[in-house]
């Protein structure tokens, strides 16, 4: 994909299926956000080149324009989240303590919804997917 796609001056992320205004997210709301997205597209080890460009042009939308920098963000995500994936009570820790860095309503909305996509975009949405929805629900009060 060409740089030129992936420039996004007004923060907001246009994914398919959902727009994420980032404008209102900290910068550690940002990594949060992401942590969340990466964790849902783990959980269920199931892989995809659709997760993975959803989370490319999300990158893209919070100023990652140039690839090594999506790269760089990408691997230090999964670095972050990579202990909590042995166990679904480790996961579900780790997303109920992303989940606080969200207060504002509309935020927790388009988190959910994001990682409600993520999470059902191979169609199959298994049993760790599930709980840590649930989790995530509650945890919004959705």
């Amino acid at each position: 994909m060409s740089q030129a796609a992936f420039s996004n001056p007004r923060n907001i992320c246009y994914l398919p299926g959902m727009d994420i205004d980032l404008t209102s997210f900290s910068t550690a709301q940002k990594e949060a956000f992401f942590d969340l997205l990466i964790l849902a597209m783990y959980a269920d080890g199931h892989l995809t080149t659709f997760e993975d460009e959803l989370l490319q042009q999300l990158l893209a939308g919070m100023g990652f324009t140039e690839e090594p920098a999506r790269q760089r963000e990408f691997d230090a995500a999964v670095t972050r989240i990579r202990p909590s994936i042995e166990s679904i009570y480790k996961a579900k820790e780790l997303a109920l303590g992303l989940a606080e860095a969200f207060t504002d309503r509309r935020q927790q909305q388009q988190v959910f919804g994001a990682v409600l996509k993520i999470m059902s975009s191979d169609f199959n949405v298994s049993t760790w997917e599930s709980t840590l929805l649930m989790e995530l629900r509650m945890a919004f009060r959705m």
